[in-house]
């Protein structure tokens, strides 16, 4: 649906703590077992394995072959579980230039179940914006995801109560912007778009309306900034820690 014709299986041994330059016979076999069944479904497949702090090893991967997605599997309890610490999740995040697809394992299930997902991966997908320039790129991304059978996109803003007044302007304002957005996408292809203006706590509330609206595909800009406790931001990390579909982030340097 994707249109996906390759794929990179990646493995960075982190020297840093592993205090090892090689992988054992079970990664192997994983490995393995892994080519086989992506070159089932008539994908071409690569194996590539490096030593290296992990975020800049898979950024330099992704260069190398010229991907157009990075996959990285998340239990879905914070940044990245499955594989790394949040500190390496973020800085991947961080330096990439390319999005980054967080498949949460507990909604890609059993092998049919994960079929089923990445096949309605575009059917119903949910978009929090905060109209920063950041938003915008992530737009863009949906804008041309939607030349590929978008089907139902939720777009939604959230006013903070809790930066003063003016609410009623503020939600007025961000109707209108989530109108022209609507439009484009619309333009673009997607078969319909919703708009949602909410008020309260951002991370609150759209991590709330993610759990009620049951998305397909979460698609998001992260906001990288200096919290130790939310390095992706606040709405970014409630979301990760809470949705049970796979989440879009498209990193701040994400110019394709």
């Amino acid at each position: 649906m994707l249109g996906i014709r390759e794929v990179v299986l990646a493995h960075i041994i982190d020297i840093g703590t592993t205090g090892s330059t090689s992988i054992g016979p079970d990664a192997d076999a994983l490995f393995a077992s892994q080519a086989e069944a992506i070159e089932r479904a008539g994908i071409r497949v690569h194996v590539d394995t490096t030593v290296g702090y992990p975020p800049y090893a898979i950024e330099q991967i992704a260069e190398q072959h010229k991907a157009s997605l990075i996959v990285i599997g998340s239990h879905g309890k914070g940044l990245f579980v499955a594989t790394f610490s949040g500190s390496v999740s973020s800085d991947l995040v961080r330096i990439s230039t390319r999005p980054i697809l967080l498949a949460v394992l507990s909604a890609l299930g059993q092998a049919e179940q994960s079929s089923d997902v990445c096949g309605r991966l575009l059917s119903r997908v949910l978009f929090p914006t905060d109209f920063t320039e950041a938003s915008s790129i992530a737009a863009g991304y949906l804008e041309q995801l939607a030349s590929h059978g978008l089907g139902t996109v939720n777009i939604v803003h959230v006013v903070d109560n809790t930066v003063g007044n003016g609410i009623e302007f503020k939600r007025c304002d961000a109707q209108e912007q989530l109108a022209i957005i609507a439009g484009k996408l619309l333009n673009a292809g997607a078969a319909t778009v919703n708009t949602e203006v909410l008020v309260g706590s951002p991370e609150r509330e759209t991590a709330r309306f993610c759990a009620a609206s049951t998305p397909s595909m979460v698609v998001m800009a992260p906001r990288c900034n200096e919290d130790p406790g939310q390095p992706l931001g606040g709405v970014t990390h409630a979301i990760i820690q809470t949705a049970h579909s796979p989440v879009l982030l498209i990193p701040p340097g994400c110019r394709r």
